[in-house]
């Protein structure tokens, strides 16, 4: 969080300083006066000059959402953004037309705004705050199908005793395959190749 500290003649003369300097609004800004100014005492002690601390007023979600229709709007694209802050993290759902351009091949593009968002967001904080961004419910499909594949792939190795290698994942993705997976007494999971191609195989354990 951001703080400033004014001084001027007056108390509206200190604010004004300190929010200059910070870049920000007045309804932005927490504002606590340090010290009242003061006229000099018969032409021989000085007077002095108000004092204000300001704190930048920031909301972490709010300006998520707010900045990522922004970016989205940069998009051509003019989706709405859902809010919530849960379990210490901000949750942003967005809705609307065109989910796939948003979405990508294999979330893809969707993951690449989680990520400049969740930076936007904590260039602002001092503490690190995570940010989970979704687009018309895609994640949670998504997940299901990872994990109906999975155990469809895992039935397969086992009837045939052959490896299988799954299609190319994001790392997100290969980590639910290798938890789904990873107390099964009978298969493993492992990973093989390079980002953006590398790939889960799941084979018989001791094979």
């Amino acid at each position: 969080m951001r703080e400033a500290t004014g001084t001027g003649k007056s108390v509206e003369e200190a604010i004004e300083a300190a929010l200059v300097e910070l870049n920000i609004n007045r309804e932005d800004a927490d504002i606590t006066i340090v010290e009242l100014p003061s006229k000099g005492l018969l032409g021989i002690l000085p007077g002095k000059d108000a004092v204000v601390h300001i704190k930048e007023r920031f909301e972490p979600a709010l300006f998520a959402s707010e900045w990522l229709e922004h970016l989205m709007l940069k998009m051509r694209n003019n989706a709405r953004v859902g809010t919530k802050f849960q379990d210490g993290r901000i949750e942003l759902s967005i809705t609307g037309n065109n989910m796939g351009v948003l979405i990508g091949r294999h979330g893809q593009t969707l993951d690449a705004l989680q990520y400049i968002t969740t930076l936007a967001v904590n260039r602002k904080t001092p503490d690190f705050v995570p940010v989970h961004v979704d687009a018309g419910g895609y994640r949670e499909k998504r997940r299901q199908i990872i994990e109906r594949n999975a155990l469809a792939a895992k039935q397969k190795v086992i009837s045939t005793g052959r490896h299988i290698t799954l299609e190319p994942m994001t790392p997100a993705e290969r980590r639910l395959v290798h938890m789904v997976l990873g107390d099964d007494p009978e298969v493993s999971t492992y990973s093989v190749g390079e980002e953006p191609a590398r790939r889960v195989v799941i084979d018989l354990k001791g094979e």
